[in-house]
């Protein structure tokens, strides 16, 4: 997303093309798609997210067995 910005969205600069007038559109949604992920790297997905529902019985059976 970083070389997307740099290499073709720059040029139109910061907001989207909400209105059809510009070529092509800004890096408005790519930095945000950068943030998410940085975020998501640093603090990890959380107690309500999907992975966790999904190993929670693998845990159990592991745990059991020890």
């Amino acid at each position: 997303m970083l070389v997307a910005i740099m290499t073709v969205h720059r040029d139109f600069g910061f907001f989207m093309n909400w209105t059809g007038t510009q070529k092509g559109e800004g890096f408005e949604f790519h930095l945000l798609v950068v943030a998410m992920v940085a975020f998501l790297m640093i603090r990890g997905a959380g107690a309500f997210s999907v992975d966790r529902v999904l190993s929670a019985p693998v845990r159990a059976e592991s745990s059991l067995a020890h």
